[in-house]
């Protein structure tokens, strides 16, 4: 299509150049509203009017508009002086007076309407071109115009317009873009272009060529030098390209070099070019069409001109007709090999290719071809650049990504010269063509590459050298071993079952297996090893033993007719009996298979009678110290269990007592150790000392019965009934609100009503209805299917739990209502005070209401911090220190009424009732 537009237009770009410059500019400051005089002030410092011709030029280029040279000199001519000056301020005035005139600003945009036949015949080729790509992408045109006319007016501006082209890939060049433009402002609006029409013509165009290319011959003009593509590249001159937008063409002729600048897109991009063409080829045959194979390329995001595509149809297309067949598979097979080679299993010699920076090479860099000479004058060029930039100590890169915004690598061609001559940097004419064909590596002639100059002459700061040199050294560094101090181990086991019993307790927890470190030593299977290699072996599986223990294994594995050495098989099987017993299936099923010890002692003196005696003394002790000062001594135990293990160590025993004033003696400390002392660690097991030492308090009521609050269970536990058990869940579901039916039907997907008594449990337990083993057969046991004894009727047990919110059958009866049920109290009767009790405790309350306001205590809070998991209630013995602490003082009467009064289940204190009730008698009096 460029093809055909460059020749189609040759005489455009020239009536442009005599008539339409001027009036092209207009347009395109008063669209972009750029103010012109602005780029001319900065070169014309004294406001004098005019200035150089080279400066005149270095303003055009700033306004971003595409010149070609003829347009520029002959700007320059209409506007030169006879002292070779320019004259700015007539240029500037001429193309600003459609700001002020509104005259001229009409004459501006009526102008670019009026189409001689040349113009027409490359509107109607560009129009042809643009329908040919619409149809091979399959593109719908006219949506994405659409989507920029929110009032259906059939217009749009001239950027939204170019916008939807750039997007839709059918933006052409300026100057045809600027005849397409003109061709569709038909409401007045210059900055409007009537896409409806746009659309229609481009559907239509056939019909409109047919009366326009009868006649039309070929141009027999050729393409100038000066246009926008140079093909002949030796001997080029880039300065004379420095105003001028100039693209490369590519130098590629040879289907080794398109291979290699696909292979690079396909490196660079990680693409696997195989995928693409299956889509195409349901069946597999690695035969597609002409125009698919050339859509793959494209949709690949693999830039490929139409010469490089005719390239590769000529080589792997199979017939000579139109659209034929081409063998892609071959040519995913030629482009792979810059991964791997075909068939390389059966060529073990073979080499491929190390992909590196020059892979990607053909598809990054477009490098200008040098002579021999002109390298080595580079070379001496940037040597002298990087001792200057040396001397005068400076960094170009910075001063050069200031230009460069998206961190692209690339800047302009002009300010790649402006840094240059700011640092006073400028070559002569040779050397900057030289610098020029070097870094212009982008396939055009406007961008140079600052990124590879500044890496080959730019010096890296102190800090990024002392920086690499700090990584450099770490560049061969060895780490070395981690050498571990030396550590003697002295345990001394009481015995050797001591011994094996610590073994297993080892094996057992890291669950290894010992015969797997020992067998690799016993080549030939004989059950023996040397004593180096047993030691050995046990160090590997972490099993570190000190000499006392060792020697004990020799004793008794040690082989009598070989010295030095061990059996290793009698030993793994001895130890292993903590997992099985070896020959276990000759062993009679009714014969009990021993349980191995695992606790050993290791130097723990047995208890004597004595320690025995000297420990109930302590006691007897400790349990009237605990009722003389009504003492908690729980609490200060916690304080120093943070794990919550129930245990502490012996220090902290013995520190704990201390702070409670009861002092042990050496013997006694000795003898409650070796009572209390775990069987692993040796911490003493503080909790089962306090429920030796603290009975528990009874409280006797009215009929003569003790009833127990600390300690114990307040009475003994009857036999569950069937009814209670079932209110006992009703009152459950009632209260958490739960449909059982949600639960229960996921495990019965036929809705049968039966499920097996496991899941039975298990939903119970998702629930989180709580159910000792007890309660779980009782229920099972009423709803069990007498049929099929492992399957529940949950059926049944639904309709009966869910009366608490509806009855079934209620449809059928609309005058039916359900029962309400109401939550039974778990008041105990023997709970409930008698008239004398509830005087003494109104008695009670009243006093201790009148202290609490008088001096202003606040007993919640003290409370809560015994309540760790803030349920509301806490021990009896808690709540009666923490009122002595407060200088409340309880008789043991008035102990047991409050107790019996705030008693939850018999066991617990409600502080919460408590408090609230007590804030009531705090303002009883008033």
């Amino acid at each position: 299509m460029a093809t055909a537009l460059v020749s189609a237009g040759q005489s455009i770009i020239g009536t442009y150049v005599q008539q339409d410059i001027e009036t092209r500019l207009q347009q395109e400051v008063y669209k972009k509203q750029i103010r012109v005089r602005e780029f001319f002030t900065d070169f014309d410092r004294l406001r004098k009017g005019w200035v150089t011709e080279d400066k005149f030029r270095s303003a055009l280029s700033m306004i971003n508009f595409h010149f070609t040279r003829d347009e520029i000199e002959e700007i320059i001519r209409r506007y030169k002086l006879n002292d070779g000056l320019v004259q700015y301020t007539t240029f500037c005035n001429k193309l600003e007076e459609q700001f002020l005139n509104n005259e001229a600003k009409a004459q501006v945009f009526q102008a670019p309407q009026i189409f001689n036949k040349e113009e027409e015949e490359t509107v109607m080729r560009l129009m042809l071109a643009i329908k040919r790509k619409i149809a091979t992408k399959r593109i719908f045109l006219k949506q994405p115009f659409q989507d920029f006319d929110r009032t259906a007016c059939s217009h749009i501006t001239i950027d939204q317009f170019s916008r939807v082209l750039n997007q839709l890939g059918l933006l052409p060049k300026d100057q045809y873009l600027q005849l397409l433009i003109r061709q569709y402002i038909d409401n007045g609006n210059p900055k409007e272009v009537n896409y409806v029409k746009f659309c229609d013509d481009v559907d239509n165009v056939q019909e409109m060529l047919s009366g326009v290319i009868t006649g039309i011959k070929h141009n027999p003009k050729e393409v100038h030098p000066d246009d926008d593509f140079i093909e002949d590249k030796e001997g080029l001159d880039l300065i004379s390209t420095l105003f001028t937008s100039k693209k490369l063409t590519d130098n590629i002729n040879t289907l080794e070099q398109v291979l290699k600048k696909i292979q690079g897109d396909v490196v660079m991009k990680r693409i696997r070019i195989r995928e693409f063409y299956k889509d195409f080829d349901p069946l597999r045959k690695g035969l597609i069409t002409e125009s698919q194979f050339a859509r793959i390329l494209h949709l690949q995001n693999i830039p490929v001109t139409e010469k490089e595509i005719s390239i590769l149809l000529n080589h792997y297309k199979i017939d000579k007709i139109p659209n034929g067949q081409v063998d892609y598979n071959q040519f995913c097979e030629d482009v792979d090999k810059i991964f791997t080679i075909k068939g390389i299993d059966k060529s073990p010699q073979a080499q491929v290719p190390q992909i590196d920076d020059t892979t990607t090479l053909p598809a990054r860099r477009r490098y200008l071809q040098m002579t021999e000479q002109e390298a080595i004058q580079l070379d001496e060029l940037l040597m002298k650049y990087k001792q200057a930039i040396q001397n005068k100590r400076v960094l170009l890169k910075p001063v050069f990504e200031d230009f460069d915004k998206t961190k692209q690598g690339y800047i302009t061609t002009n300010q790649f010269l402006r840094i240059l001559n700011q640092f006073n940097l400028f070559p002569d004419p040779v050397s900057l063509n030289l610098l020029l064909k070097r870094f212009v590596d982008k396939a055009n002639l406007n961008e140079v590459n600052y990124y590879d100059f500044c890496r080959i002459v730019d010096q890296s700061d102190e800090g990024v050298a002392i920086s690499k040199s700090h990584a450099d050294a770490f560049k061969n560094y060895v780490k070395s071993d981690n050498v571990s101090q030396a550590f003697i181990r002295n345990d001394q086991p009481n015995d050797f079952e001591d011994l094996m019993a610590k073994l297993r307790r080892i094996i057992k927890e890291q669950r290894q297996r010992i015969a797997e470190f020992l067998r690799d030593f016993d080549k030939l299977r004989s059950g023996t090893i040397t004593v180096t290699q047993l030691r050995k072996g046990l160090s590997m599986a972490k099993i570190l033993l000190s000499d006392a223990e060792f020697q004990l294994i020799l004793q008794n594995f040690g082989c009598k007719d070989k010295a030095n050495f061990v059996y290793w098989k009698d030993f793994t099987d001895q130890v292993d009996q903590v997992f099985t017993t070896k020959n276990l299936e000759k062993v009679s099923p009714s014969e009990e298979v021993p349980m191995m010890s695992t606790q050993y002692n290791y130097g723990r003196v047995s208890i004597t009678e004595r320690d025995r005696q000297v420990a109930e003394v302590v006691q007897k002790k400790f349990q009237y110290f605990c009722k003389a000062t009504r003492l908690d001594i729980k609490q200060f135990f916690q304080d120093w269990d943070k794990l919550g293990r129930n245990k502490v160590s012996p220090k902290q025993f013995r520190q704990t007592l201390a702070t409670v004033n009861f002092i042990l003696t050496d013997e006694e400390f000795q003898a409650v150790v070796k009572i209390y002392a775990a069987e692993d660690d040796g911490d003493i097991r503080y909790v089962q000392f306090i429920n030796d030492t603290q009975p528990p308090l009874e409280i006797q009521t009215e009929s003569g019965a003790s009833q127990a609050y600390v300690g114990v269970k307040p009475k003994e536990k009857e036999k569950l009934q069937p009814s209670v058990l079932l209110e006992q869940i009703k009152v459950a579901v009632k209260i958490k609100r739960l449909r059982l039916g949600d639960y229960f039907k996921d495990f019965d997907p036929l809705r049968k009503g039966l499920m097996p008594t496991n899941k039975f449990r298990g939903v119970l337990s998702q629930m989180k209805i709580d159910l000792d083993q007890e309660s779980l057969d009782l229920l099972e046991t009423m709803y069990v299917v007498p049929e099929d004894p492992i399957r529940v009727n949950y059926a049944k047990f639904i309709e009966d739990v869910e009366i608490v919110f509806t009855k079934s059958g209620l449809d059928k009866d609309p005058l039916m209502k359900p029962p309400v049920h109401v939550i039974p109290t778990f008041l105990d009767p023997r709970d409930a005070l008698t008239t004398e009790e509830e005087e003494a405790l109104h008695a009670i309350m009243l006093r201790l209401g009148e202290v609490v306001k008088k001096h202003r205590i606040l007993l919640k809070p003290h409370f809560q911090d015994k309540d760790k998991t803030k349920s509301g209630k806490i021990t009896f013995t808690r709540f009666r220190s923490i009122m002595d602490f407060h200088k409340l003082p309880l008789t043991d009467d008035q102990f047991r009424v409050i107790c019996k009064r705030f008693a939850y289940q018999g066991i617990e204190f409600n502080y919460v009732e408590f408090d609230e009730i007590l804030k009531k008698y705090e303002n009883f009096n008033q």
